[in-house]
C-alpha cells in the first residue's frame, strides 16, 4: 500500500463539497473504512479550527485525494469547490490497492 495525504470530511462536509460537482468533474468521497481508524495528524496549514499537527478524527468521515486542489481541471471547471476543500483538514492515509485512482495529478 502506499500513502497519500487526503482531505477528511465530516458528512456534513462531503455533503457540502458534492454540491460543486458538474459534468466535467465531481467528487464522490469515500468512507473511511477501516474498524477502528483512530485519528490522522492534520497535514493542512488553512484548516479551519485545525493546527498543523493536531489529531484529525477519522471515524464516521470521509476522504478526498488533496492533490484535487491542484488538477487544472479541478481549478478551471470548480474553483468553488477548491476553495472549500483548502479550508478541511487533510491527513496522510494508506490507499486501498483495489480502489480506482483518483484524479490525475
Amino acid at each position: 500500500m502506499t500513502r497519500q495525504n487526503y482531505f477528511v470530511l465530516t458528512p456534513t462536509q462531503r455533503t457540502a463539497a458534492m454540491v460543486f460537482n458538474s459534468e466535467e468533474v465531481a467528487i464522490d468521497p469515500r468512507g473511511i473504512d477501516s474498524v477502528t481508524p483512530g485519528s490522522g495528524i492534520n497535514t493542512n496549514q488553512d484548516a479551519v479550527g485545525f493546527d498543523v499537527g493536531d489529531p484529525v478524527p477519522l471515524v464516521g468521515n470521509f476522504v478526498a485525494p488533496v492533490r484535487i486542489v491542484n488538477d487544472p481541471e479541478y481549478l478551471s471547471q470548480a474553483p468553488d469547490m477548491v476553495a472549500y476543500l483548502l479550508d478541511i483538514p487533510s491527513a496522510a492515509q494508506e490507499d486501498r490497492d483495489d480502489l480506482p485512482p483518483g484524479p490525475a495529478a
